[in-house]
């Protein structure tokens, strides 16, 4: 190799070395520290008690988000812990493996899953959204997400140049346990892979629920703060990718603080 070619080639590497060294990197201790306060002056992680019933929730700070890092358990009208017997029977054998009747295995999956939420009036599939049911669901100083705020977090969670698949990994628990269940259902769509849970945000797939109970069993579904359609409320799911659609079902609910 000639002295001109050699260095032309060192040039082409150091060039190459160079803007390697300025990709951004994603860094959970910038974007969500674990220690430190946040700008509502609290500990960017902790818990708080919802005063209508008692419930406790774990809640992070994602930059200048603060989100409850559990679903909603809150009793609130036409909302329904999950009641496919087949489902349940499955959770126990795959999760829950102390319970030895199907309420026990209710009451466990509706605490680590949360409930399921109709935010439509009467409850029903689709018509007017419940406008009463919308401003109580969660608690004192919390609200349901909008679609907005939910971009907010998944432009948090990713730097430029990645995709939605890459924030999904990082909201998502890495409970491997909670994931069991999704892997007997499994479908491109849904692909529930386990995540990093790189700030704490614990999402788990959850699914989502007819009005008759029958469950859907893959993905993460929450509804979204946002007008009615023909086609239901609004909602967004997470699993391989990040994606809003609306239906008729009933979703987990996931509160930001307000």
């Amino acid at each position: 190799m000639n002295k001109r070619l050699f260095l032309f080639c060192l040039f082409l590497t150091s060039l190459m070395i160079a803007c390697s060294d300025d990709e951004p990197e994603w860094n959970a201790e910038e974007v969500c520290p674990e220690a430190g306060i946040n700008i509502y002056g609290m500990p960017n992680r902790g818990t708080f008690t919802d005063e209508r019933d008692g419930q406790v929730y774990r809640y992070t700070t994602i930059e200048n988000q603060v989100w409850m890092a559990e679903n909603l358990r809150y009793d609130a009208p036409y909302s329904m812990c999950c009641n496919d017997i087949e489902y349940l029977k499955k959770y126990c054998e795959l999760i829950e493996h102390s319970c030895e009747t199907t309420e026990c295995c209710k009451k466990s999956m509706c605490n680590n899953f949360g409930r399921y939420y109709s935010l439509m009036q009467n409850g029903d599939r689709f018509g007017n959204i419940n406008l009463s049911i919308i401003d109580t669901i969660c608690p004192k100083g919390w609200h349901v997400p909008t679609r907005e705020e939910w971009n907010e977090l998944k432009a948090s969670m990713v730097v430029q140049g990645e995709s939605d698949f890459d924030a999904a990994i990082r909201m998502k628990s890495k409970d491997s346990n909670l994931f069991a269940i999704s892997k007997e259902y499994l479908n491109e769509y849904d692909r529930m892979y386990v995540g990093s849970d790189a700030c704490a945000l614990m999402l788990e797939p959850s699914g989502y629920m007819e009005s008759d109970g029958h469950f859907f069993k893959t993905g993460a579904h929450f509804v979204l703060l946002n007008n009615s359609n023909a086609y239901g409320v609004e909602t967004v799911h997470i699993a391989s990718s990040i994606d809003f659609f609306s239906h008729g079902f009933r979703d987990a609910v996931r509160c930001v603080m307000d």
